[in-house]
């Protein structure tokens, strides 16, 4: 059974599995330590300050990730961040100091 183009136009297809949304051309992981640290400019009255903690904020996390995916990032910081940090962001997994490699 096959569909016809007019079937096909209700579903949207990603370009790839791994197409993430973006807001402002900026995927999520970039854009909240980005528009932190400009709102914490904005807020202080540090215009300039913000927009540079925003720029070196953005340059850190293209690097941390170095062309990998979003979810390496949030791994990493499973991994290495403390537990009473994180607490409230990782529900359903073991703190990472309790996880056994499984082979």
């Amino acid at each position: 059974m096959r569909m016809t183009d007019g079937e096909l136009k209700k579903y949207r297809f990603p370009a790839t599995l791994s197409n993430q949304t973006r807001w402002f051309g900026l995927y999520l992981d970039e854009l909240l330590p980005t528009a932190t640290c400009l709102g914490w400019g904005l807020l202080t009255g540090k215009q300039l300050f913000g927009l540079g903690a925003a720029i070196l904020s953005f340059w850190a996390v293209k690097r941390l990730k170095k062309g990998r995916g979003s979810t390496w990032l949030r791994d990493l910081i499973y991994w290495y961040m403390p537990t009473a940090i994180l607490r409230g962001v990782f529900h359903s997994v073991p703190d990472s100091c309790f996880r056994q490699w499984v082979k």
